[in-house]
C-alpha cells in the first residue's frame, strides 16, 4: 500500500469521525446497546456471612 493512499484513508477516517451525523448515529447505537444490556457490568458474587456454615476457626464435632 502506498503511503499517500494510507494518508488519504486516515484523513477520510478522521473526517468521518468528526461528522456530526456519524457521531449522532454512534450515540444512538450506544444508547440502544446499553438499554438492551450489552454493556451491563458482570455479576460478581458477593460474600454473604449467612451462607457460611460453621466457624472456620474451630473444627466441627462429629458425633
Amino acid at each position: 500500500m502506498k503511503i499517500d493512499t494510507l494518508i488519504k484513508f486516515g484523513s477520510l477516517a478522521f473526517n468521518v469521525a468528526q461528522d456530526e451525523k456519524f457521531r449522532e448515529l454512534l450515540k444512538i447505537a450506544h444508547n440502544g446497546a446499553k438499554r438492551r444490556g450489552f454493556y451491563d457490568r458482570p455479576i460478581v458474587p458477593q460474600y454473604d456471612p449467612r451462607l457460611q456454615t460453621g466457624n472456620p476457626y474451630w473444627p466441627r464435632r462429629h458425633s
